[in-house]
């Protein structure tokens, strides 16, 4: 069993960042479609394609591991669904910080309540950091449709939160970071490409350049997701999870730069902020 007590290598460090990275430029491309029906249908499609190649090479996961593929694949699910509505009613460089800001904030936040255990410094500068960001983030330009994707955007966050802590000891116990992710995204790919291809098999497609795009994306967030999952078991799932989240930042940058939202200096200082409470809460723990 690999220690995930001990010090951070740079190689886990590099590789969380990257997903992090990589994380905001699936979402954008994602975002990118005006129909946000194809956009998660081509998604999950693209997606199948390379994991359903490669599962039949790998192999399942240990038994062991069969009931957090249960439950993360359900909460896959939801979180797909709500990220849905937090793109399609509001902007991304918003959307973005406040459902990954929210995951690290409710851990936490529950940490607090729920733990006898007293609460250092950083962590409740990190507290208010994050809060103060998404605040921001969500009283911009506020108005009826706004504050609908805030609440969409939430309630991703909720779910960010839970499938990071099932897959972090899911893949654990499956012995096989790439096996287990390898089984949710075959599972919740079909589920959800089936769902999204009712919804929109009577609407015209993209041009081939866009479809490529669409699929490519999909590629791209699984491996994505299995670099936080290789990283996972061979660190603390909350540093990696926080380190992670610092693709905030990108995410913010991506809306403001590529998609020309508006909000400039004042949308990437609240995303920093988020990615700043991030860090601080992890160090504080």
């Amino acid at each position: 069993m690999i220690d995930v007590t001990g010090p951070l290598s740079l190689e886990v460090i590099f590789v969380v960042l990257a997903a992090g990275l990589i994380h905001a430029i699936w979402n954008a491309v994602v975002k990118s479609f005006d129909d946000q029906d194809t956009s998660f249908f081509l998604l999950n499609v693209g997606s199948l394609l390379l994991c359903g190649a490669i599962l039949p090479v790998a192999g399942l996961p240990l038994r062991s591991s069969w009931s957090f593929v249960a439950a993360s694949t359900l909460c896959h699910l939801l979180y797909q669904t709500f990220l849905m509505g937090a793109y399609r009613h509001g902007a991304f460089s918003r959307s973005y910080p406040i459902a990954r800001g929210t995951a690290p904030l409710l851990g936490t936040l529950g940490g607090v309540i729920f733990s006898p255990d007293s609460v250092s410094l950083g962590a409740l500068l990190g507290i208010a950091a994050i809060v103060a960001g998404i605040v921001s983030l969500a009283a911009f330009d506020a108005n009826k449709l706004t504050r609908r994707a805030v609440g969409w955007a939430v309630i991703t966050g909720v779910m960010i939160a839970a499938y990071t802590v099932i897959d972090g000891i899911g893949s654990r116990h499956a012995h096989s970071p790439l096996k287990y992710l390898l089984v949710i995204s075959v599972a919740q790919n079909i589920i959800f490409a089936s769902t999204m291809w009712h919804r929109r098999r009577k609407k015209p497609w993209p041009l081939p350049p866009t479809l490529a795009l669409g699929l490519a994306g999909g590629g791209v967030s699984a491996l994505g997701y299995f670099l936080v999952l290789w990283a996972q078991s061979r660190a603390s799932i909350g540093i990696v999870s926080a380190l992670r989240e610092t693709g905030v930042v990108w995410g913010a940058f991506i809306g403001v730069v590529v998609f020309k939202e508006k909000g400039g200096w004042r949308i990437m200082v609240a995303a920093i902020s988020v990615a700043a409470g991030i860090i601080l809460i992890t160090l504080g723990r």
